[in-house]
């Protein structure tokens, strides 16, 4: 498949399959959602607010959204697939939604914000110029993502290091996956004429068997087979050994960095 052409992250039908990726999915939400709530409670979301979470997941960050800005509040939830949250409810608004063809709005939202998200997409310039159209005059603009120089220059053991190498790359050559778009979103925020510009970047240790690195491993074990029907991973290579390696005790790696960049739109 051309870089750039693939049209959403919907997953198949097929019931295992979307039991292990809402697994995936909670356990990013576990991972990462006690920074991405303190980064919301910094900017001072609050009663009354309306927001809107771009690829919200299993829609947690969406709910503790709801939770802060209480009933005179609104929540929209947005996601190309959304199986994997509750439905709409009270506050929130769940709306299957693809950002790459679709706007998000147009001044409407008090903050706007997307976790590993716009790193995916080959037109992720693009959709950051719609979450800050969406933004009101003075609104917030959140965006996390990662940066992997880091984990790229660490030692990681075989043949783990391999299998991630290789998924990496086939993402980054058919779908436009970006390990570098971390580092940029600061300089992109400013680019837009964004205020009161601030970036945080975190680094932690990827335990095997615990959510600090489940949310990366499981993913890559969920692909394994399409990736070998495909052709773009070796018939003979010890891809289960690499997932069974990644998930012992003993195993231990630095994370890619996590790069939350927050700005306010022009007034």
């Amino acid at each position: 498949m051309p870089k750039g052409t693939r049209e959403s992250y919907r997953i198949s039908d097929d019931p295992e399959q979307q039991r292990l990726e809402h697994e995936r999915l909670l356990v990013l939400a576990r991972a990462r959602d006690p920074m991405t709530r303190r980064v919301l409670g910094e900017i001072g979301v609050a009663a009354g607010w309306e927001c809107c979470d771009v690829g919200s997941g299993a829609g947690t960050i969406a709910r503790w959204l709801a939770d802060q800005t209480g009933p005179t509040g609104r929540v929209v939830s947005l996601d190309v697939d959304t199986r994997f949250q509750p439905a709409s409810d009270g506050v929130i608004d769940v709306r299957r939604h693809d950002v790459v063809h679709e706007p998000i709005g147009d001044s409407e939202f008090d903050v706007v914000h997307a976790r590993a998200l716009l790193q995916h997409l080959d037109q992720r310039e693009r959709v950051l110029d719609e979450m800050v159209r969406a933004a009101k005059p003075g609104g917030w603009v959140v965006v996390t993502d990662s940066d992997w120089i880091q984990f790229d220059a660490q030692p990681v053991p075989e043949p783990f290091a391999t299998l991630s190498r290789l998924l990496r790359a086939h993402s980054a050559s058919s779908h436009g996956h970006d390990a570098t778009w971390g580092r940029r979103l600061l300089a992109e925020f400013q680019r837009r004429g964004m205020r009161d510009v601030h970036a945080d970047g975190v680094v932690y240790t990827m335990h095997g068997g615990t959510d600090s690195a489940e949310w990366y491993v499981a993913g890559l074990a969920r692909s394994i087979e399409l990736h070998r029907t495909a052709g773009t991973l070796p018939a003979d290579f010890p891809a289960d050994e690499a997932i069974a390696q990644a998930r012992h005790p003993d195993f231990a790696i630095l994370s890619p960095v996590s790069v939350t960049v927050r700005g306010r739109r022009a007034r």
